[in-house]
């Protein structure tokens, strides 16, 4: 097994000493989240890009859209995951105007019926990737035809996020159930295990049921309101008899690909890393200053209530996107307490902070405050609004209609799939 983190102690001593846009020595991104903290600011929309883009999707009883649904957005198409209440499939619509496609595939026992509709698609985003349980990545192209399998080795069987390349998948495992003692696993395209990276920090594995005082899973709008993107595809949060709590992400994308290089975060690590042959590089770091939340607090109800939990990361050219967690146990937060949303330019080094609660104005067409849902694979922000509650934000704002910006407002009506906001 090849692991080479490549950092020394010099490296370490420097990096958290210095707080320039870059450290000198070792020339890594350094981003300040003690000072964005006690600096917090009003997140505007054009913090996020110069432009911004509405896109209504198609309408009809084919390709209806539920509630607080799985939103990405490729380079062609967007990819719409309905939450199981809404029908459990995963609809394609058209990334220039919304036009429907098709529903890719189906749920079920079948085998060519995946086991959830959460997905992953290749390098060349010509296909997408379903999980079939025990072992299996399920394939299907974009008019919704299935074009064969991939078989995992067992052990390790399915992760829990993937990246397909066009030599490997990398596997993130992670998540309930999973016994490995490793985060990323190497894999060549037939599904055959080459290579693991052990996990950053230990992780407790549930061995003994009877430890357990209380089972809960976040999904949806209570997922997303408290947790954000982080609890985008489902938090489990387990409560021990000890008094420890433990917070599971059932889909969370700690690998991402980057230009070509593949990043990787792993949860209570402050370091986002580049991944390389095998190896992880230090790129970009987190300086939580006085809110570090130590490895072995991390479990800790009290402990870790005044720390700051980096909760979700992404990035594009200009900017470095992540939500932060102050006082990660929802059970017992202050005021201070609860989801931020910050930004970090790659060329000034200027770091922006904001309680997610207070929204993001619109700046730019002066339309509903911003809520991110994430970043498409081609750096663009990606929010989605449902119809409803823009006719409701319409008749408190209706010089809205008037707005040359916000056409798309001429023909909505309330019973209309959601609106796709891309900023870049």
């Amino acid at each position: 097994m090849k692991y080479k983190l490549i950092v020394t102690s010099i490296l370490l001593t420097c990096l958290f000493a210095c707080k320039n846009t870059k450290d000198r020595i070792t020339d890594l991104n350094v981003i300040d989240i003690e000072y964005g903290m006690e600096n917090l600011t009003g997140l505007k929309v054009s913090d996020f890009g110069k432009s911004i883009r509405y896109i209504p999707l198609e309408t009809t009883d084919d390709c209806l859209v539920g509630d607080v649904p799985i939103i990405k957005v490729l380079k062609n198409y967007i990819v719409i995951e309905n939450p199981e209440r809404h029908g459990y499939n995963c609809l394609l619509f058209d990334k220039k105007d919304g036009r429907f496609i098709a529903e890719i595939g189906s749920r079920g026992q079948g085998p060519a019926e995946f086991s959830s509709n959460f997905s992953w698609t290749d390098e060349k985003e010509e296909f997408l990737y379903f999980i079939r349980q025990s072992n299996q990545l399920l394939k299907y192209d974009m008019k919704g035809t299935f074009s064969g399998n991939i078989s995992f080795s067992t052990p390790p069987g399915l992760a829990s996020y993937y990246v397909l390349t066009e030599s490997e998948i990398i596997g993130y495992f992670t998540g309930l159930g999973q016994m490995n003692e490793f985060s990323l696993g190497f894999f060549d395209k037939e599904g055959n295990l080459n290579d693991t990276i052990p996990t950053l920090y230990p992780r407790k594995i549930i061995s003994n049921p009877d430890e357990i005082a209380n089972f809960s899973l976040f999904r949806g709008r209570s997922g997303f309101d408290s947790y954000g993107i982080w609890a985008d595809g489902g938090l489990y949060i387990i409560g021990y008899k000890n008094g420890q709590l433990q917070i599971i992400p059932e889909r969370n994308a700690r690998i991402w690909k980057h230009h070509d290089h593949i990043r990787f975060k792993e949860d209570f690590i402050d370091t986002i890393y580049t991944v390389s042959n095998t190896q992880l590089i230090p790129s970009i770091v987190f300086n939580t200053g006085k809110y570090h939340l130590p490895v072995a607090e991390a479990t800790m109800r009290d402990l870790s209530n005044d720390r700051i939990f980096i909760a979700d990361v992404s990035e594009n050219n200009t900017v470095v996107f992540f939500q932060c967690l102050h006082g990660w146990n929802v059970n017992t937060r202050a005021e201070k307490h609860g989801l931020y949303t910050g930004l970090f330019d790659k060329k000034t080094g200027e770091v922006k902070i904001g309680k997610n609660s207070d929204g993001i104005e619109d700046d730019l067409t002066q339309f509903m405050p911003f809520s991110p849902m994430g970043m498409s694979t081609s750096g663009e922000f990606i929010s989605l609004i449902e119809s409803y509650k823009v006719m409701d934000w319409l008749e408190k704002h209706p010089e809205a209609r008037n707005n040359d910006k916000l056409s798309f407002l001429a023909t909505l009506d309330e019973e209309a799939n959601p609106i796709v906001i891309l900023i870049e």
